[in-house]
């Protein structure tokens, strides 16, 4: 239960990882609000509240301002709403306020007492304050720690540059004014309506339908989100279609070559050549090694559909290397027996979403954001997917629900941001969904100059995993 409201609130706010310690103790009425504590902590640090900030509670809540969560990925509670007794409500109790993303200032922010109302004094009140925060944009603590010695030795090459960087000014790390900041706590009001404007926000994104909280769910578990899918299967319908997936038809070959003594590996740790054309035989040459029309299959390393298989049941715990031989778990077979091929088929899927690494299936550096975006496609085959579809008409709608994906690019002369981003939703995302057989592509595999006639739809398959709410 919140405390009463003639309490007030004994809190300490030091910055982790500070060596020596850097913290602050403070009193602030229960009903403070989470806004109006992130002003109190930047008047009371010393910082200047020019960067991204929010709040995490101990049951992984994120409170901050919604304005900041720029595409609702984060969920975050509006701070303006919540009071720092919902959250705070027990001596010991503790979250974290995080501050600037990129230098990553870190605090932790204990409730110390729950002390008589009447202290007095009027509230928030620094109580006592230990050493001078960073300055703003120094790079860190590593970068913190280089500015203090270039700063207090007059012979280091870089202490003019330091000077300059703090505009002449000395920095004292050990000096705090107690009083100056009690000033400003008592003036915060003021302070920050001169100081904040409204947010630089990008322009709104298109969830086509879906509200943030909605697309936050989809995206942290898209086999788990009941406001946007039903959580049952049709369970029927799915085992119906289960083989019309390509992983599905090569797992069953490789898992019947396996009973028994396993297979023996190549010396590079390799299925053997024979074992994966017959993971290619099962899987549809035309689908998963495209490319063996023109050229002779020489090794596993060369079929990705055939190392994604193999990796999932690996990663899924199904399977085993052990002195060379690749062999299947007893358990595993024993679940197998007992659930049958629709349960591998969900620990697959869950496993291609929540354990295996995309970036690996392609040559595009700084776009790992694809794999979290990528669950947003479901919601698109469910709104359209029941038609051909240009498959450029998807990648259009997620980059325009997900705009700042290109930025990560890493850049080269030969794409543009975007173009990489569209390119490696191809080879990632599609891939994969193609090879779990939740879409059906026109063709099965575009040239490079005929990408923009692939056309796309939704399987049966998918259809009986993914009912609409």
């Amino acid at each position: 239960m919140p405390p009463p409201a003639n309490k007030a609130y004994q809190l300490k706010v030091s910055l982790l990882g500070a060596r020596p310690p850097i913290w602050r103790r403070l009193l602030i009425a229960p009903d403070t609000t989470f806004q109006d504590l992130h002003r109190i902590i930047q008047l009371a640090m010393g910082w200047q509240a020019c960067h991204l900030h929010m709040f995490q509670a101990g049951d992984d809540r994120l409170i901050g301002d919604p304005a900041e969560d720029f595409d609702g990925m984060l969920n975050f509670q509006d701070e303006t709403m919540v009071a720092v007794s919902a959250v705070l409500n027990k001596e010991g109790q503790a979250l974290t306020y995080d501050y600037d993303f990129g230098d990553s200032w870190e605090h932790e922010v204990r409730l110390e007492k729950v002390l008589p109302g009447d202290q007095g004094e009027p509230l928030p009140r620094c109580i006592k304050a230990v050493r001078q925060c960073p300055p703003e944009d120094v790079g860190g603590l590593p970068g913190f720690y280089d500015f203090l010695e270039a700063m207090e030795d007059a012979a280091h090459p870089e202490h003019v540059a330091v000077r300059e960087w703090m505009g002449g000014e000395w920095f004292e790390p050990e000096f705090v004014d107690l009083d100056d900041i009690n000033q400003a706590l008592a003036e915060r009001d003021a302070l920050f309506s001169e100081t904040e404007s409204e947010p630089d926000i990008p322009p709104a994104r298109d969830f086509f339908g879906l509200s943030p909280s909605q697309v936050y769910e989809l995206l942290q578990n898209p086999l788990n989100c009941p406001s946007v899918f039903k959580p049952l299967i049709d369970a029927e319908a799915v085992n119906r279609e289960l083989d019309t997936a390509p992983v599905i038809r090569m797992a069953k070959v490789l898992v019947e070559a396996m009973k028994g003594k396993g297979i023996r590996l190549t010396g590079k740790g390799n299925l053997p050549l024979k074992q994966v054309k017959a993971m290619i035989e099962a899987g549809g040459e035309e689908i998963v090694a495209p490319m063996a029309r023109y050229s002779p299959i020489r090794s596993e390393e060369h079929i990705l559909a055939v190392i994604l298989t193999r990796v999932l049941l690996e990663i899924a715990g199904y399977t085993k290397k052990q002195k060379g031989v690749l062999s299947l778990k007893k358990t595993a077979e024993t679940r197998l027996e007992k659930k049958g091929w629709l349960m591998v088929y969900r620990d697959l899927l869950s496993t291609a979403f929540s354990r295996l690494s995309w970036a690996s299936m392609d040559h595009y550096d700084g776009l790992d954001e694809i794999q979290y975006t990528a669950p947003f496609c479901f919601w698109l085959l469910s709104e359209k997917g029941e038609q051909w579809r240009p498959v450029d008409d998807y990648l259009e709608d997620m980059l325009k629900a997900f705009p700042r994906l290109p930025l990560a690019a890493y850049p080269v002369v030969y794409m543009s941001d975007e173009e990489q981003a569209r390119s490696a939703m191809r080879s990632r995302m599609l891939t994969l969904y193609q090879l779990l057989g939740l879409i059906e592509l026109d063709p099965e595999h575009a040239r490079l100059r005929s990408e923009g006639e692939q056309m796309m739809r939704r399987t049966a398959l998918f259809e009986g995993l993914f009912t609409r709410v």
